[in-house]
Order: structure tokens, then sequence, then C-alpha cells
């Protein structure tokens, strides 16, 4: 599926959402013809953010001229007056469409950012002209059925909808002739044959599934303007299950998951506390052979982020933040050896495209970690799709020397040290650091305090372990995925109601985006214990799956399988948002009577897939 992005502002701050959110909110809002080859058009979608007070239609009553214009012709200009003063509208284009029209074509897609008023713009409704017809369109009725903030401003997605076949209405303001229908034999807009009925379910094309006896059969089977053909079957919205277009709307910002691992093994080196910047590729942070910045030189020396976080906030490159481990030494979030760190943080993709990291390593005077490279680590690709997953392995030969203290271990953070900034003073440059004093790497370097010794807290680091001049010597570990990816993959359960559970697969969808396969195995509704098998494939957006499943029944085992004995139904929509790396919330909104809505927690049951390298796997 090709996607076409159209417009991209840039109002809130880049980078992860730090402090208290700003009235205006951006989101995505992408637009995806599910039609296959052979299938449907549709015009472009107009769009419209409002306080739930705009009607756009209601079923059995005229189609107000507005709506009149666009499924007839796809006009929305009598829409937008309709629509002034109601909110924020616009109309979503998708320029790689049929040459001259930037309608959606089988397969296209295209997205548009927006800045919302959480009070103004509480609501979402869309409407779209079916390609060709008459005047068959689809919109939603119920202005309140979409709602994208909470009444305390919170931003309620992600929100995925499919509109299927069944769905697709009938203005009322032109008969179904399938003549003079746009996209096919029209002369000229809003020439077909006047009728004044209300609007209804559309009850399909001439000839259709769902409407065979009427005449004459001129869309199912003919060729439109692009050339290609309207396929009987792929083009008959009335015939099954059959999706039209899937809207989603989603946060800005992208999501990702970032993790810190201290990959030394136990008697070995320490880590501060990680500074991560998520940058443009404009920030150095430091060069070999030269002299460390106030920033490199005082996080190196005493791990002390302050001067190195303000020269990147004055760069204006992005954003960044430190990692912490709460659970590392006692009374400081130190990275001990083993231990490792998870947060979810919002990236903008194109103010937030590579990755810059440092720490410094403890004990020491002065040695620390960092890439020297800005764009050694890009997040994001050209086209902003996320590129990773990212994974910054860091061994003892990268482990760097600023120069600023010399190698004494004397007065050296988290060993003897009584004060920040009390080494001795040096004036070298960025080096490699040749390794602890009596290490492999520097086996004359005098005098030997730290291989083998035991620092002020008490902690001892062996002479082996510790020594990150020994080839091969892990350091430590950065990753950054998505915040759903293949390591979710597996099954997963509540262990308050064992008996029932679901089985995840996270795939690509092609397009630098992910989806989720669920095959949720569970029980009927009337209490008669049978089991039920609901399965289906949808996006993965932020931290959540929706994914829209399929009830099936009606064929029976083994050599007696027939397919065509296969019942399918719309149960209904899943949800799985994802709280941490082993924790979900499901919840779900059947269309089945006796379903209903709820939700319940989930917990990993299985790991991901084996050797999988994702954020949740350091």
């Amino acid at each position: 599926m090709k996607m076409k992005h159209l417009m991209r502002s840039l109002v809130l701050p880049a980078g992860f959402l730090l402090s208290t959110q700003a009235a205006a909110f951006e989101v995505k809002v992408k637009v995806e013809n599910l039609s296959p080859e052979g299938g449907l058009y549709f015009t472009p979608l107009w769009v419209g953010f409002h306080d739930g007070s705009f009607d756009l239609y209601d079923r059995g009553a005229a189609a107000s001229e507005g709506v009149e214009r666009f499924a007839e012709d796809g006009d929305f200009g009598a829409l937008m007056s309709e629509f002034a003063g109601s909110g924020l509208d616009a109309v979503i284009l998708n320029p790689e469409g049929f040459a001259g029209a930037p309608i959606f074509d089988p397969g296209l897609a295209s997205y548009e950012v927006f800045d919302l008023d959480p009070a103004a713009n509480q609501y979402f409704s869309y409407g779209a002209m079916i390609l060709p017809s008459n005047d068959a369109f689809i919109a939603n009725g119920d202005p309140m059925a979409h709602q994208l903030f909470n009444d305390e401003g919170e931003f309620m997605g992600p929100i995925s909808f499919v509109v299927y076949g069944s769905e697709v209405l009938d203005a009322g303001t032109e008969a179904n002739t399938e003549s003079d229908a746009a996209f096919l034999n029209q002369s000229a807009p809003n020439t077909g044959e006047t009728t004044s009925d209300g609007v209804e379910l559309h009850p399909g094309f001439n000839g259709s599934a769902g409407n065979p006896a009427a005449t004459p059969v001129n869309i199912l089977g003919a060729t439109v303007p692009p050339g290609t053909v309207i396929d009987p079957v792929k083009g008959d919205f009335t015939q099954g299950i059959v999706p039209i277009m899937r809207v989603t709307i989603q946060n800005a910002l992208t999501p990702v998951r970032v993790s810190v691992k201290n990959q030394a093994p136990a008697g070995g080196i320490y880590l501060t506390p990680v500074w991560l910047g998520y940058h443009d590729g404009s920030f150095d942070s430091f060069n070999v052979g030269e002299t460390a910045s106030l920033g490199i030189e005082r996080m190196a020396e005493d791990g002390d982020f302050g001067a190195l976080a303000d020269a990147f906030a004055t760069s204006g490159a992005g954003t960044g933040q430190v990692v912490l481990n709460p659970e590392g030494f006692a009374g400081a979030p130190l990275f001990d050896p083993g231990f490792s760190s998870t947060e979810m943080v919002y990236l903008d993709a194109a103010q937030n495209r590579y990755l810059s990291y440092a720490a410094m390593v403890l004990p020491s005077n002065d040695a620390f970690i960092g890439n020297d490279n800005p764009m050694a680590y890009p997040i994001f690709d050209d086209n902003g799709d996320f590129a990773g997953p990212v994974r910054v392995k860091v061994y003892g030969s990268n482990v760097w020397d600023a120069g600023t203290e010399a190698n004494t271990e004397s007065d050296a953070a988290f060993f003897d040290q009584s004060a920040p900034d009390t080494g001795e003073a040096t004036t070298d440059l960025i080096a490699l650091h040749p390794g602890f004093n009596g290490s492999v790497g520097n086996p004359n370097g005098s005098p030997q305090n730290f291989l083998g010794g035991t620092n002020g807290p008490g902690i001892s680091f062996d002479a082996t372990a510790a020594d990150f001049s020994i080839p091969g010597s892990p350091v430590a570990e950065i990753r950054v995925s998505r915040v759903v990816d293949g390591g979710h993959s597996g099954a997963w359960f509540n262990p308050a109601r064992a008996g029932h559970g679901l089985v995840l697969e996270i795939t690509s969808d092609g397009n630098g985006g992910s989806r989720a396969m669920v095959s949720w195995y569970h029980y009927a509704a009337d209490g008669s214990g049978e089991q039920i098998w609901l399965t289906g494939v949808g996006p993965v957006v932020d931290d959540t799956a929706i994914v829209d499943v399929i009830q099936t029944s009606g064929a029976i085992f083994g050599e007696s399988f027939n397919s065509a004995d296969v019942v399918r139904i719309n149960w209904g929509q899943v949800r799985i948002k994802f709280t941490s790396c082993n924790q979900a919330t499901l919840s779900y909104d059947s269309l089945v009577d006796g379903y209903g809505s709820g939700s319940e927690p989930l917990t990993r049951l299985t790991s991901g897939p084996v050797d999988y390298a994702g954020a949740c796997q350091l």
C-alpha cells in the first residue's frame, strides 16, 4: 500500500512530553482504501473536528445540500459552508490517486496532521463519495460516534475503525440508474435523475448480491477512467464482509520503547544514568582528538549531565532525557552490572531523527561512553518511517578517556572521591581509554587501585570482570524499538480467568508500520459452553493493536471440511493496549447480541520469538 504525506505542521515541542500538555494537541489522521485491485474507489475524505453538535445526516431524513453535493459529485464546498463555525474541517486528498483527481484508488493511503483544541474539537466526523456511483457515500450519522478527547482534555486514542460495505449509504437524492454516474459515464456534475428520498443504507449496485434484480447493470464489470475494471465480485460491497476504508487517528508524535542495560558481568564496572539525545543530526557531543566540552567533562568526571543538557537545549537540535535505574546502587539510580531500564518516549520523526548517548564509567577518573558521530544511529528514515530497531552495542574498546583528569585512580568517582571535580586536572584530548591501571590494555599503569579494589560503599571490583580492556568485553547496550514489536508475539491471558486467552503475532505491514494477527479463544455468551474462535488482522497504532475480528462457524472437522460451509460474521473490535513488555489491557466492543463491551488485564504467557532483538528483550 502506497501512502502520501500531505502536510506536516510542527507546533508541539519536539520529542516526548515531559511537561503538562499544551492546549493544542497534534493528531495524525490516516485514510486507507482497503479495497483490493478491481474494487471500489472513493473521493477525497472530508473530516470535521467539532464539539459533538454537528450532525452530518439522519437516517430516513432528507440529505442536506452539503451531503447531496458530495454524495453525487464529490464536491465538499456546500458541506464545508454548513460546517463553518462548528470546529475545524479539511479534505484529505490522495495525490497519488487517479491522474487529475486526488481520489483514493484501491490500496492507496495518505494522511494529514492537525492541531486540535481538545475542548472545541472533541469529536470526529467524516464523509466521502463511493466511486463509481450515482449518490453512494460513507459517513457517520452519530456526531459523537468517534470521541477524540475526554472531558479533561486527554486524548483517548489511538482510534482506528473500518467502514464496511454494509455501512454504505444512499443519499436518496439521485436515482440509482447507473447512468450519469460519477467516475463512470457522467457528462457533467449534478446530471443524474433527481429524487427526494431520505438517506438510507444503499441496496447495492444493480446486479449485486444485495440487489440482484435491479437493472441496468452498468457499474459492476464496467471500465472506469483509469482504465481499470470494477470486478463484479470485488466491486460488490454487498457480498459478505467487505472492508471499504480504514481511518486511524493517533498522536502525531511517534512513541518508541527505549531500553538501556549495563552488560558488564558481576564484579564488573557500573554506569551512571545514561543521557540520550534525540536530534536532527546537527548535535555533535564530542570529537576524538579534540578537547572535551564542559558538558562532556562534567559528565565524564562526575556523572553530572547539567552542562551537557544545557548545551543540547541551546543547540535546538532536539530533545534529551536521562534514563535512570531506580533499582541500582542504593541512594543513586546507577546501572549496576546486568541491570536495565525501559521507558517509552514520544518522538518527532523530523526533529528527533538521530540518537546520541553518553554515560560515565564507574569507577573512574574521567572514563565515559558515547558516540562521536551524531548520525551514527538513525531512528527514522527520510520518509519519517521508523528505521529501527536501533541496537547500540558498546564494548570496552569503545570506552573513551575525556582527557580532563589524570588516571591516578585517586579522587575517583564511585571509589574514593571526596567531592566533585577533585581529581588532578589535565588538558589532554579525547582518546580511547587505555584501560584501568594494571589491566590487559594498560598493564604498566599505576597505581592499580580499581582492579581488585573495594570502594567506599564496600563494592569490590573483580580484577577480570572489571577489566573492560579485555578484547570483546561488553559494557552496555541501548535499544530503540517500536513500542509494540515482534517481541510481543506469543500467548497472552488473564491469570484471574485462566481457561481462555489469545495468541498474537506482530508483523510488518510492508509500509513502515506494524500489524497484529489476533486469535482469541473464548466461549459463547449464551451459557451453552460452546467455544468460539475470533480471528482478525489489524494495525498496531502507537502502543495499541486495534483489530476487527471475525467469528466463524458452520464447517465440519477433518476430511469433510468444505470452505464453502464456513459462515463468517463481523463480531466487533478488539483493542490490546500494551502497558509494559509483559502487561496489557484488552478491551472489546462487539456487534453481536449478548457480548457487549468490556475489558480485562492480560499477562504475557509465553515469550516472543527466539533471539528477537526488541527493546523488551534487553
